[in-house]
């Protein structure tokens, strides 16, 4: 993978290993397992992203009508398989809008599963903390996603902006949901199925766009 790995907890540029360190280093939060740059979500780098990752590879399918696969990131090296997945997808959505006919906007959605600790979720959603605890994934669920066959709820996470941040708990592993705009949230995550192209062979030939900058954020 070409360009600069960088922290998941916080999006600057890591050390590489060297002989006083076996990991990547981060100057705010030491030796981490390294997020690395963007790279497409077409069919062949998502049957080799499947194949070394520790976690589920989530994909939205099948895909909401008119969306793409717009990237996908990982936090892996040459020691660990991925330990953070993200996957991005984009396409319309028919926000709250004036008028009979309201025009569809475009919606993004990054679906994100990591082990516990690594704290990618927790940055995208711009929170301080690693994992979501107990404070976050209490009350009613504000929406229910059919992660492997298994209803998942999620719950909802204080987010600036217009977005919408959603998390819960599918295949022994934090997933998390940011989407844009905020509206988009209820409608879109309710009863999205997902399935851990891990178990899925071959893995589907879903459309791609172009990359988003939503997985580009470095």
């Amino acid at each position: 993978m070409s360009g600069t790995a960088r922290c998941p907890r916080c999006d600057e540029a890591v050390r590489a290993p060297s002989i006083w360190h076996s990991s990547a280093t981060c100057a705010a939060h030491g030796e981490v397992v390294p997020l690395q740059p963007a790279q497409p979500a077409d069919a062949a780098h998502l049957e080799w992203l499947a194949r070394h990752s520790d976690v589920p590879v989530w994909l939205p399918w099948p895909l909401p009508p008119g969306w793409l696969l717009t990237g996908t990131r990982c936090v892996r090296d040459e020691r660990h398989a991925a330990q953070a997945v993200v996957v991005a997808a984009s396409g319309p959505h028919h926000g709250q809008r004036h008028g009979p006919h309201p025009a569809p906007s475009v919606a993004e959605l990054l679906v994100v599963s990591e082990q516990p600790g690594t704290g990618l979720g927790a940055h995208l959603a711009g929170r301080g903390d690693v994992d979501p605890g107990d404070g976050l994934v209490a009350g009613p669920p504000a929406a229910r996603a059919h992660a492997a066959g298994a209803a998942t709820p999620l719950w909802p996470v204080p987010a600036e902006g217009d977005r919408a941040v959603l998390v819960g708990e599918a295949g022994g592993v934090w997933l998390w949901a940011l989407l844009w705009p905020a509206s988009a949230g209820a409608t879109l995550l309710d009863d999205l199925e997902l399935v851990d192209l891990r178990e899925r062979r071959p893995v589907p030939d879903a459309p791609c766009g172009a990359m988003s900058p939503r997985v580009q954020w470095a």
